[in-house]
C-alpha cells in the first residue's frame, strides 16, 4: 500500500520507485491481473458507497419533508383541536340555553297544569256540594211527596166522608122536606 504526504505526493522514494513498481507489475501478467482485479474490486466497493450517498441524500430530503409534514400536521391538529374546542364550547352554550328555555317552558306548562288542576278541584268540590244540595233537595221533595200523598189520602178519605155525610144530609133533607110538606099538607 502506498502512503501519501500531506501535500498529496507519495511518501518515500520518489516517482522512480513507483515507476519501477509499475513496470514490475506490468511485466508479470498474473500480478498485473491481480492488481487490476483488486483495483476493479476497490472501484466496485467505492461505487457502492457513492450509490449509497445519493439515496442517503434522498433520505435526508425525505426526512426533511417528513419533518415538515409532521410540523404541518401538528399545526393542523392544533388548529382542528382549537376549532373543536370552540365548537364544543358553542354546542355546550347552545345546549345550556336550550335546556334553560325548555325548563322555562316546562315550568310554565307545569304552572298552567297546576292552575288547571286547582280550578278543576274547586269545580269538582262545587259540583260535589251541588250534588249534595241536590240530594238534600231530592230527599226533601221525596219527603214532601210522601207527606203530600198522605195528605191526599187523608183528603180523599175526608172527601169520601164528606160525600157520605152529604148523602146522609140529602137523605135527611129530603126526609125533612117530605115531613115538612106532609105537615103543611096536614094543616
Amino acid at each position: 500500500m502506498t502512503t501519501y504526504n500531506q501535500d498529496g505526493t507519495p511518501m518515500g522514494g520518489g516517482g522512480s520507485s513507483q515507476l519501477m513498481d509499475l513496470l514490475t507489475v506490468v511485466a508479470n501478467p498474473a500480478a498485473y491481473k491481480a492488481k487490476v482485479d483488486a483495483l476493479e474490486a476497490a472501484t466496485a466497493e467505492n461505487k457502492k458507497y457513492i450509490e449509497l450517498v445519493a439515496p442517503a441524500d434522498e433520505i435526508l430530503k425525505l426526512r426533511d419533508t417528513v419533518a415538515q409534514n409532521a410540523a404541518n400536521s401538528q399545526t393542523a391538529l392544533e388548529k382542528t383541536q382549537a376549532e373543536a374546542s370552540s365548537t364544543i364550547a358553542d354546542a355546550k352554550a347552545q345546549a345550556t340555553e336550550l335546556v334553560k328555555t325548555a325548563q322555562a317552558k316546562a315550568d310554565a306548562l307545569t304552572a298552567k297544569a297546576q292552575a288547571a288542576d286547582t280550578e278543576a278541584q274547586a269545580k269538582l268540590a262545587d259540583a260535589q256540594k251541588a250534588m249534595a244540595g241536590a240530594a238534600a233537595l231530592q230527599k226533601s221533595a221525596n219527603d214532601k211527596m210522601t207527606e203530600y200523598a198522605a195528605k191526599l189520602q187523608a183528603l180523599e178519605k175526608a172527601q169520601a166522608e164528606l160525600d157520605t155525610a152529604n148523602a146522609d144530609i140529602a137523605v135527611i133533607k129530603a126526609d125533612l122536606l117530605a115531613k115538612h110538606q106532609a105537615f103543611i099538607a096536614s094543616l
